[in-house]
């Protein structure tokens, strides 16, 4: 009896302990199974999300191609059910809206002519969501910017192109704009005025002689030697030697000696090449040819502009006409289109008050072009040549006016293109460009405001020929990048 009673305590005892291990096991068991649990959720999770990520990627990327695109065809943009924005609700589900910047800003819609740069703000949606609240990838957006390029010619270059150097003695009316605001490639630049000034920077690749106070308010970059005499110059200098030395007051900024400059950029050899004349919506310029029963080679007072619709712009081809075209004293041109005049010289040297202007607030470009027939990269003014085509200078009377009104509206914006060289010897009002080829002057106290105009198919800062575009279309990407958060 009493072995069998202790058998059965004992045997109580380890049932106890076997139930306190059994119950470990299973706590365990159920820990493991949670974490396990909790991992394959967290894997899932994270395998959709990577999915989707990859998914609204793909879509917003898109957006962006379908967007691009549209900007390729003429009307697309705005025949959009709401202009500006492109939407797919397909596999690749996108949102894409575009933005356009004229200079002031982004603004939303379709760019216009006057639009420098696109951005294109694309959202894109994942086909299958993530789960177990991995939303992360679910959307992705993509903001792309690219420049914007439209038809016609385009501003280039510097704002006085010197290429052989010249004279230029200026009141404080001579304003130059831009890194290198005037440019002389293989020659001097010489000022004998007293209280001449140039307001901008200039980059002379010869010597830099002012012979009397002459003042450059801005850099002056000098391959050569730079003579100040009494003048000066307000910023920085750099040139391989100076006069006097040290030049103390008379510069500004720093004095640096080096006769290292980098290589100017060789001459564009113009043609005639009217096909490459198109305006901002991509329309050929009209083309009128003197001398012919529709035109002759005078330039009268009056209007001149395209003739076939209002507002066209045109070429004038007077190529043909003996030393260029005629005008005489007191004649007031208005334009009413932009307008390019292509002569082998400009001889209105002796016609005084000779003013091309517009009506009312209209701002429009005038060219006056004398064609570089050979393709060298420099100049060649052919003087030579049997009449007409005798080649010639551009020269100007007193009182020759081809510039906007002092309020901004209204004038013209004139670019000079010639081989030869441009003698403004009795002072003259010009807003625009001037890119001229042989030793030129710029005297009796020229007015003169920068506003770089350019020429269709080249690219007059680097002398190469350039391909027109035929509509407005992006042009080179700025930059491309995922906007956090969306």
């Amino acid at each position: 009896m009493l072995l069998r009673r202790w058998s059965q305590l004992v045997a109580a005892h380890e049932r106890g302990s076997a139930l306190v291990a059994v119950l470990g096991v299973m706590v365990v068991g159920l820990i493991l199974t949670t974490v396990i649990a909790s991992t394959v959720v967290r894997a899932f999770g994270f395998s959709t999300s990577t999915r989707a990520s990859v998914e609204s990627q793909a879509a917003a990327d898109a957006g962006v191609a379908a967007a691009r695109a549209g900007l390729y065809a003429p009307g697309n943009c705005a025949a959009q059910t709401t202009p500006g924005r492109y939407s797919s609700t397909g596999s690749l589900a996108y949102i894409a809206s575009v933005f356009f910047d004229s200079g002031s800003g982004w603004q939303t819609g379709c760019p216009t002519a006057a639009t420098i740069r696109v951005k294109i703000l694309s959202t894109g949606t994942a086909q299958s969501f993530a789960v177990a609240g991995a939303t992360a990838g679910n959307n992705r957006t993509v903001e792309a910017i690219f420049n914007y390029t439209t038809p016609g010619p385009q501003p280039s270059g510097s704002a006085v192109d010197l290429f052989s150097g010249g004279t230029v003695e200026a009141n404080s009316a001579f304003t130059l704009s831009g890194t290198t605001g005037l440019l002389t490639h293989n020659g001097n630049l010489d000022c004998n005025k007293n209280n001449a000034v140039i307001n901008g920077n200039i980059v002379v690749n010869g010597n830099l002689t002012f012979g009397r106070s002459c003042t450059v308010n801005g850099n002056a970059t000098v391959s050569g030697a730079a003579s100040l005499g009494s003048g000066s110059v307000s910023g920085n200098l750099t040139a391989s030697a100076v006069s006097p030395n040290p030049p103390g007051s008379r510069v500004g900024g720093v004095y640096t000696q080096t006769t290292s400059m980098p290589a100017p950029p060789p001459w564009a050899d113009v043609q005639y090449s009217p096909n490459d004349w198109v305006d901002s919506r991509g329309v050929a310029f009209q083309v009128r040819t003197a001398p012919t029963a529709d035109l002759s080679c005078t330039l009268s007072s009056g209007n001149l502009g395209g003739t076939t619709s209002p507002g066209r712009a045109v070429i004038i081809n007077m190529l043909g006409c003996p030393g260029g075209p005629l005008v005489g004293n007191n004649t007031s041109i208005t334009l009413t289109s932009d307008v390019a005049i292509f002569a082998q010289q400009f001889n209105f040297g002796s016609a005084s008050s000779l003013t091309f202007g517009t009506s009312g607030s209209a701002v429009f470009r005038l060219w006056f072009i004398t064609p570089d027939y050979s393709t060298n990269q420099l100049p060649t003014c052919n003087r030579s040549k049997p009449s007409p085509g005798a080649q010639g200078d551009f020269t100007m009377a007193n009182g020759f006016v081809a510039s906007t009104n002092g309020s901004g509206t209204g004038g013209v914006r004139a670019m000079l293109y010639t081989p030869c060289a441009l003698l403004g010897n009795n002072g003259f009002t010009w807003s625009g460009q001037i890119y001229a080829g042989q030793y030129s002057s710029l005297k009796n106290n020229p007015t003169f405001t920068a506003d770089p105009i350019g020429i269709a198919g080249y690219d007059l800062a680097t002398g190469t020929q350039t391909t027109v575009p035929t509509n407005p279309q992006p042009g080179a990407p700025v930059s491309n990048r995922n906007i956090e958060g969306g």
